[in-house]
């Protein structure tokens, strides 16, 4: 975003429209499927960074997983 941007965002009041943002609106809410990343629980920010790192890893690698499945299936 840039500063032009920003300082039209904070002179308007109601609804602003950002461009891509549901991207990562998604990205949040698919993290909150891992029971350990809706606690407050580590004390180390690397630690949630880590766990943060493993899911969307866990994540592609189902993705994956089932593409490869559906691609076999029909070949």
């Amino acid at each position: 975003m840039t500063e032009a941007q920003i300082k039209t965002l904070r002179g308007h009041r109601g609804f602003v429209v950002i461009k891509k943002r549901w991207i990562v609106e998604r990205s949040f809410a698919w993290l909150s499927f891992d029971r350990r990343l809706n606690r407050e629980d580590d004390l180390l920010p690397e630690t949630t960074e880590a766990f943060i790192s493993l899911s969307f890893i866990r994540r592609l690698i189902r993705r994956l997983t089932a593409f490869a499945q559906q691609h076999a299936v029909s070949a």
